[in-house]
């Protein structure tokens, strides 16, 4: 029997699981860093950017209940409570009962909480741009393919 031949690619099997496992730590270091100083650059003095967080999921959605929120945010009802009631305060979100059962409480954007959005969402925008542009050419190339490349392995399609 030949043993050469399998214990290298033993070798590279157990090189390439610990270069993927270093891969996947230094990725989702880089993400989770580059996430909050995105997050960072929507908030203001008014909001916080887990308020941002909840303004900007009821500018997609267009309304929805405090549960869903607090679901959606990864945070327990009354802290969801808390937050919806310094966004009212601000004038920021409405709450009113629900039509079809008034148990319900449903959430929505004000025109100032709209207005937020879209000024924190401004904000970022700039602030990402102004980095990518001071950037050199290659590695504005390489974000691009990065990118792609991120897409295509971390973002399911939606066939």
């Amino acid at each position: 029997m030949s043993q050469g031949g399998g214990g290298e690619a033993a070798d590279e099997s157990a090189a390439g699981t610990e270069e993927t496992a270093e891969l996947a730590a230094e990725l989702q270091r880089v993400l989770l860093v580059s996430s909050r100083i995105l997050r960072s650059h929507t908030s203001s003095d008014a909001v916080s950017a887990p308020q941002f967080s909840v303004l900007a999921y009821l500018q997609r959605t267009g309304e929805s209940t405090p549960g869903a929120l607090a679901e959606f945010e990864h945070v327990s009802p009354p802290v969801m409570t808390r937050i919806l009631g310094r966004l009212e305060k601000a004038g920021l979100v409405e709450r009113a009962a629900h039509p079809e059962d008034g148990r319900q409480v449903r959430v929505t954007l004000t025109g100032e909480g709209q207005d937020v959005v879209r000024a924190g969402r401004a904000k970022r925008d700039a602030w990402l741009r102004s980095r990518i542009e001071a950037a050199p050419a290659e590695e504005r190339a390489a974000l691009r393919e990065a990118s792609r490349v991120m897409r295509a392995i971390l973002i399911p399609s939606r066939d």
